[in-house]
């Protein structure tokens, strides 16, 4: 026989549900403050940012195991090179081919376009004022831009009219001739520049681009050539004031 009063036993329903929705609550609370824990950590908590996560980590892995690859096969061939003594002998002539391929001492081909720059068959013949006959001319500031238009797209040897530029080249209007590396030059100009020809056409072609108003003056023709010879700097690279500046490691 039951010692437990009938009033008691009729309420033991309501203590269970009670402990239970305690636990209940104790176990949300836990959940929300591991998961802010995690937001705040910058821990993604869902399984599609999981997902992404682990994505991007297998990607970069995969990257960087790539790299070690290539970075452990230049290794081992420097290694085999160093063993037959032509290491040093091959590394300074690709770094003196470079220099002069940089410097513009050397002459270049390659891919690339060939720019045409021309006075503008659009003007008239009777107009005498100075100021809109000026807007038919192609001027240095116009052949200024496609060049740094050129380089900033990835042009690696530029030359105007075989006048090849190198780093203290000019290009400067004076009276009715352009001066480039102090050689007088006139229309047309031809600017030959190597690179990919199609990076290098879209940035000359581009509606709105810096060609964009000599384009609407039939003053510019942009053409994609397979193979385009640029020659040599013919000036003097002697240089009266600057000099290099050489390091040395520390202790030596």
């Amino acid at each position: 026989m039951s010692i437990i009063p009938p009033s008691v036993r009729g309420r033991s329903w309501v203590f269970q549900v009670t402990a239970l929705s305690i636990v209940l609550g104790m176990l949300l609370a836990l959940s929300l403050k591991t998961q802010r824990q995690a937001a705040n950590e910058g821990v993604p908590n869902r399984l599609p940012a999981l997902r992404a996560a682990f994505r991007i980590t297998k990607q970069d892995n995969i990257k960087l195991q790539k790299e070690l690859a290539e970075y452990k096969d230049r290794n081992e061939e420097l290694a085999r090179q160093q063993a037959n003594g032509v290491s040093s002998s091959k590394s300074l002539e690709q770094a003196l081919n470079e220099a002069k391929l940089l410097a513009g001492t050397v002459a270049a081909s390659g891919t690339g376009v060939i720019v045409t720059l021309n006075d503008s068959p659009k003007k008239d013949p009777s107009e005498t004022r100075q100021d809109v006959i000026s807007n038919y001319v192609v001027h240095d500031y116009d052949i200024r831009a496609i060049i740094d238009e050129l380089f900033a797209s990835g042009a690696e040897a530029i030359a105007i009219n075989d006048q090849r530029l190198i780093a203290n080249s000019s290009v400067r209007c004076v009276g009715p001739v352009v001066l480039v590396n102090s050689v007088q030059l006139a229309p047309p100009y031809v600017i030959k520049a190597i690179g990919k020809a199609d990076v290098l056409e879209k940035a000359l072609t581009l509606p709105g681009g810096v060609a964009d108003a000599l384009f609407l003056l039939d003053m510019i023709e942009v053409k994609k050539v397979s193979n385009i010879l640029v020659p040599a700097f013919a000036g003097s690279t002697r240089f009266g004031v600057a000099r290099p500046v050489i390091q040395t490691r520390k202790g030596h």
